[in-house]
């Protein structure tokens, strides 16, 4: 019933005994990646009673098992005798322990370098299992210094020892580097939390149920939803040999950095937090953005679209079918309130799953209602419960940022010098050493990619044509691989010039990772990307999302040349910039507004609007047509929510704009095309993102203070200027 507080990263491995971690039970002599950063709540390895006494030494199989599951870890990370001396030497131990752990110190990366935790010591070039400590409560101070008390653990190694191995050093002396007294929380897992897991993998392992495995975790942010997801997917795969995993929660992702809906198929567990452990999905979809609100369709249709996936692949539909069963875990948003509320509960019905697990907090603010008119079990239960002393929490700008170092630097090895990383826990210390990682992303090579493999997309708002290369330079895309795409050989016969294709529609395109627009190089037409996928993945690409999501600062030195990258100004009255526009706060006005009119026409002075291109007239005279159409065929009656309002326009707008955009071409313009189609392009955003923010009877809202990109746009606005009632 031992355990231990594990601050830092380690592999492990069981020689003997049985213990959990996060609910999973690792089989004996597999080594499993752990993190547990010390800012963060402290993973805890329990022991388990265990009436077998079996020892399992490593092999060749664990080591190739090891390096499947663990891709990003470097061959050296493992030595073979090594594994060999530590085998021995646990051997002498089984008889005293009915526990024995093997640990082994993971290579530091730029990556992996925020779990890497050491106390300050002044041995610390020569301690053991570098970046790991066990945490003890200060109450056990006490006996640690009885026992180290009459040993020297400063004195330097003999001139023969071999610094690397500590087979010098006595125990007591191995014990008091490797044990630290310090305060910390763990991860609590309350009896509600277990009891409800229970009830959870015994019902999706009875027959009945072999056909239907979804589980949905939903409950606002900071309540445990991410940590509830690894615990439930670690007890899951005690049963099953296979989790699928879908992650909705576009800002937090577990597995992928953030903007993509992903599904996944997990074979291993999940030990620590979501940066810590990056995978491959089996698809996923970008949607260039940490909040859903700023395409809800697109997000809902990915959503559906990985859903339909998870039936193909995994769903039981064949009862005749002898292979085994994949339960379904879906991680949402925290986003429960408004347009967020709307998404979850659409989630879950597209979903139809067999639970819906409710992280019920105590907040108001934090409380909502989940659907229940379907066939779905609700379980509530409480948000985790952490023990100990807590400590600031890193933010999720913070946390964002983690995940993209992960991704990108987990095979760039860290050569700062062991005291330089001491104490990066702390919270005057954690930008220490984000110079260093700067100039790790800098030091990555690039691939040179033409402009004419490859189309542009933009996530959110648009950018003017002219600005198109300026934006795209550090910028965080999404590499996407379009199935209607079409070479530029054969859209235009001449040769192309200028800047790359852009395609204004977002395209439903499944997303192959995430990359970063290192430089463009515009007489040769083309774009320097980072990114950490094969060369046989990229040569794939041929769409490429550029995000809103900005790059953190660190990506700009103070002491080194740089461009900055591209930014939108003047979004608010005051001093402020960012990578897109500012979005409006769609719960400040008519959140429960109702339609209360029968019927309303627009009426626009036709000889106010100075407009050129015979294109512009149509997709003008287009719109003015739906919103009369609208008003007129819209119930009096109707009382509904602003979102689904929105929703409407938008749906009924779109085929509108489609039409308009696509002639012919798939959803292809010419920058020339896009000079006229963009301004116009901004009036259909505004429309779907403000155009009922507030419901008057005699007004129109619209942007007042917006700055078009012509005469032509400024006299539209200004042509819309009354609803007249009838």
């Amino acid at each position: 019933t031992a355990s231990v507080n594990c601050a830092g990263m380690t592999l492990f491995r069981v020689f003997q005994g049985s213990v959990e971690v996060l609910g999973f039970q690792p089989p004996l002599g597999v080594y499993f990646s752990l993190h547990s950063p010390k800012w963060n709540n402290l993973v805890v390895i329990e022991g388990r009673p265990n009436s077998e006494e079996t020892q399992a030494p490593f092999g060749p199989t664990n080591a190739s098992l090891l390096q499947v599951m663990e891709p990003n870890l470097p061959s050296e990370a493992l030595n073979e005798d090594e594994e060999i001396a530590a085998d021995r030497l646990a051997m002498q131990l089984v008889d005293d322990f009915p526990i024995v752990l093997v640990l082994r110190a993971i290579p530091v990366t730029y990556g992996n370098v925020m779990s890497f935790y050491e106390n300050t010591r002044p041995e610390k070039p020569s301690s053991v299992l570098p970046g790991f400590k066990i945490i003890v409560s200060k109450h056990n101070q006490n006996l640690l210094s009885e026992i180290t008390a009459d040993f020297d653990h400063t004195s330097a190694a003999p001139p023969s020892a071999d610094l690397l191995h500590h087979d010098w050093k006595t125990p007591e002396r191995v014990l008091a580097e490797l044990v630290v007294v310090d305060s910390f929380k763990t991860l609590n897992f309350t009896e509600q939390w277990q009891s409800t897991v229970d009830k959870l993998q015994a019902d999706l392992l009875t027959e009945e149920n072999s056909t239907s495995q979804k589980i949905v975790v939903c409950g606002g942010k900071g309540v445990g939803k991410s940590t509830f997801c690894r615990y439930l997917v670690n007890r899951l795969l005690a049963k099953f040999g296979t989790v699928a995993f879908l992650d909705t929660d576009l800002g937090q992702s577990e597995l992928t950095p953030s903007g993509l809906v992903a599904l996944h198929a997990l074979t291993s567990p999940l030990l620590g937090p979501g940066f810590s452990h990056m995978k491959n999905p089996i698809r996923s979809f970008f949607c260039g953005n940490t909040n859903p609100g700023n395409d809800p369709l697109y997000y809902m249709k990915a959503v559906k679209s990985l859903l339909r996936l998870y039936e193909v692949k995994f769903g039981n539909q064949n009862s005749n079918t002898s292979s085994p069963s994949v339960p379904l875990v879906i991680n949402t948003d925290g986003w429960i309130k408004s347009m967020g509320h709307d998404l979850l509960c659409n989630v879950i019905q597209e979903t139809n799953p067999d639970h819906v697990v409710q992280l019920v907090a105590a907040t108001k603010n934090k409380q909502f209602d989940v659907p229940t008119e379907g066939r779905w079990r609700i379980h509530a239960v409480p948000p985790w419960d952490p023990i100990g002393v807590t400590q600031p929490p890193r933010s999720s700008k913070e946390l964002r940022s983690y995940r993209f170092h992960s991704y990108f630097l987990s095979r760039t090895p860290c050569n700062i010098a062991r005291p330089l990383l001491q104490n990066l826990q702390v919270l005057s210390e954690k930008n220490r050493v984000d110079s260093d990682i700067y100039r790790a992303y800098a030091q990555l090579t690039p691939f040179a990619v033409s402009f004419n493999q490859v189309d542009i997309a933009f996530a959110g708002s648009s950018v003017p044509p002219s600005q198109l290369l300026f934006s795209l330079n550090a910028s965080i895309v999404g590499l996407c691989v379009n199935p209607e795409y079409k070479p530029c050989e054969q859209v235009e016969p001449e040769p192309c010039e200028g800047p790359p294709r852009v395609v204004l529609q977002p395209v439903h395109a499944p997303c192959l990772g995430v990359g970063i627009i290192r430089a463009v190089d515009a007489d040769k037409r083309q774009l320097f990307i980072l990114s950490p996928l094969p060369l046989s993945m990229l040569k794939r690409v041929n769409l490429l999302v550029r995000s809103s999501m900005p790059l953190d600062s660190i990506l700009l030195s103070a002491h080194e040349p740089a461009q900055a990258p591209y930014v939108v100004t003047d979004v608010i009255s005051s001093d402020g910039t960012g990578s897109a526009v500012m979005q409006k706060n769609s719960n400040t006005h008519g959140r429960n507004a109702k339609i209360t009119n029968t019927k309303r026409i627009i009426a626009i002075d036709q000889n106010a609007v100075k407009i050129g291109p015979t294109t512009c007239d149509v997709y003008f005279k287009k719109v003015e047509d739906f919103i009369n159409r609208f008003f007129v065929t819209c119930p009096s009656s109707a009382a509904v929510s602003t979102y689904e309002l929105k929703k409407r326009i938008y749906c009924a707008l779109l085929p509108v704009h489609e039409s308009l955009t696509q002639d012919g071409k798939n959803e292809l313009v010419s920058p020339s095309e896009a000079d006229v189609l963009l301004p116009w392009r901004k009036i259909f955003e505004e429309i779907y993102e403000t155009f009922f923010e507030t419901l008057s009877d005699i007004t129109i809202y619209y942007p007042v203070d917006w700055h078009g990109f012509g005469s032509s746009v400024s006299s539209l606005l200004d042509a819309v200027r009354r609803v007249i009632v009838i």
